[in-house]
């Protein structure tokens, strides 16, 4: 958590000119309510990028004023409610103390994820440090440089998983509650939880799991009062899912996104980084399922083969043009292997894993390069 802060302090200071809300990447064209214009750093960028609109709920996160006619998307990103919440909960409402609330729970839940991921593998016997790997997860740069949520759900999986490998299920329930409120994909989380309970003929249990989708529920309907619109339907999944399995990883493999923008050389080494992570990507999800065996309980295993369903259905070949983007939407898929490499015949099997997800954090790195050198001119002043 402290080296996030430092590096977001560092890139705050050499890039936003000191403005906490840089970090949002809040797009220089993008309309903003008239209360926040005057605390808001724009962005470089004319559409800036996803954290700009959870910035919006959090302000406003029950949608009482006219916040919803400023989000891209109303309906898909005010059900991804829990960090706004939790940040406009932490600042006491107060308008002024919320973009700092909401930068301080980003990074309560790099903490959370370090920290229970540490735990998870001591209980295989390694050694605590090895927690840190949780910084190689995608989500976790992407959120400390944009802000966005899926950070939260990195986290909220590794918790998952020292549940299942501990056997301590208090406290369970409020962590598949809460994932399910994080963004919508968690809801298989405790779909895994409730078909293992059902498997073992457990009616007790396979309720108790399946009632955590409630309070998303709850919260589906009181946008839908809010909002006019239909909670299950229409607008209801991402544009990006499509249900006819494809191979849209593959062919954006074998065709890389092209950038006519930059100049030939650099086009080249930035489409060469977007093969790397492609590879990484499906590499890791290989290793995964190499790794079934070794992740136990039930619960685990199932929860990422429905992930793996969801990659599969993933089928728009323009979904796959960013690790900034589609890692986000499949990030237990990086973490659920961590730990059952953890847990394998051989030991170092786990670095292998951790070394594919930071093949794919560089070409997260190279969408941070500006804010790098931005620094670099910092301490040394050219």
């Amino acid at each position: 958590m402290s080296l996030v802060l430092a590096w977001q302090s560092l890139t705050v200071r050499a890039n936003y000119a000191g403005h906490w809300t840089g970090l949002f990447r809040i797009g220089r064209y993008m309309p903003m309510p008239t209360r926040l214009e005057s605390n808001t750093f724009r962005n470089a960028h004319p559409a800036g990028y996803d954290g700009q609109f959870y910035r919006l709920l959090a302000h406003d996160p029950f949608l009482r004023l006219d916040t919803a006619t400023y989000l891209d998307q109303p309906m898909l990103r005010s059900r991804r409610i829990l960090v706004p919440l939790l940040a406009w909960t932490l600042a006491v409402g107060r308008d002024g103390l919320i973009d700092g609330a909401y930068v301080l729970v980003v990074a309560a839940f790099v903490f959370l994820g370090v920290y229970f991921l540490a735990k998870v593998l001591m209980l295989y016997g390694r050694h605590p440090a090895w927690g840190l790997l949780f910084l190689l997860v995608p989500a976790t740069p992407i959120a400390a440089d944009s802000m966005t949520v899926d950070v939260a759900v990195a986290a909220l999986t590794v918790c998952f998983a020292y549940c299942q490998v501990s056997g301590r299920e208090r406290g369970l329930w409020w962590i598949l509650a809460a994932v399910c409120l994080v963004r919508e994909t968690g809801v298989l989380l405790p779909a895994a939880c409730a078909l293992a309970a059902l498997i073992r003929r457990d009616l007790r249990k396979t309720c108790l799991w399946a009632t955590a989708l409630l309070p998303a529920l709850a919260w589906y309907g009181y946008l839908h009062r809010v909002l006019g619109a239909p909670v299950i339907g229409r607008g209801f999944v991402p544009g990006w899912f499509v249900p006819q399995p494809k191979a849209g990883i593959l062919l954006r493999t074998i065709d890389p996104p092209r950038y006519p923008h930059l100049a030939a050389g650099v086009q080249d080494l930035v489409r060469a980084l977007d093969l790397v992570a492609l590879l990484a990507t499906l590499l890791t999800v290989i290793a995964g399922v190499l790794l079934l065996r070794w992740m136990r309980p039930l619960a685990m295993r199932i929860a990422f083969i429905l992930y793996l369903g969801l990659l599969i259905a993933a089928t728009d070949k323009n979904f796959w043009d960013t690790p900034y983007g589609y890692t986000r939407a499949i990030v237990p898929l990086f973490v659920l292997p961590l730990v059952a490499a953890a847990s394998g015949p051989r030991r170092w099997i786990l670095s292998c894993v951790a070394l594919l997800a930071a093949l794919v954090d560089l070409r997260v790195c190279a969408e941070m390069q500006p804010q790098a050198m931005g620094v670099l001119r910092l301490f040394t002043g050219l």
